[in-house]
């Protein structure tokens, strides 16, 4: 299949029947979310289980030192 990967992989796991989509995610700019735009428009599409996998290397925007949890 050829295309944009939010619109190929939902149709690409509908075509096969899976019933889990793996998937890569890399969060770009916006410290604080979690998984990308891509990654966001592809789980708003299907109805599967999805394992979101972050590359090797990967080091989270997220802190527990920013944020007072004692408030």
């Amino acid at each position: 299949m050829e295309g944009y990967v939010r619109n190929v992989v939902p149709e690409c796991a509908m075509t096969v029947g899976a019933e889990l989509v793996v998937m890569g995610v890399v969060t770009r700019g916006v410290p604080g979310f979690i998984i990308g735009n891509t990654a966001e428009d592809i789980l708003n599409q299907i109805d599967y289980s999805v394992l979101a996998i972050n590359p090797a290397g990967f080091v989270s925007p997220i802190t527990l030192d920013r944020y007072d949890i004692n408030s």
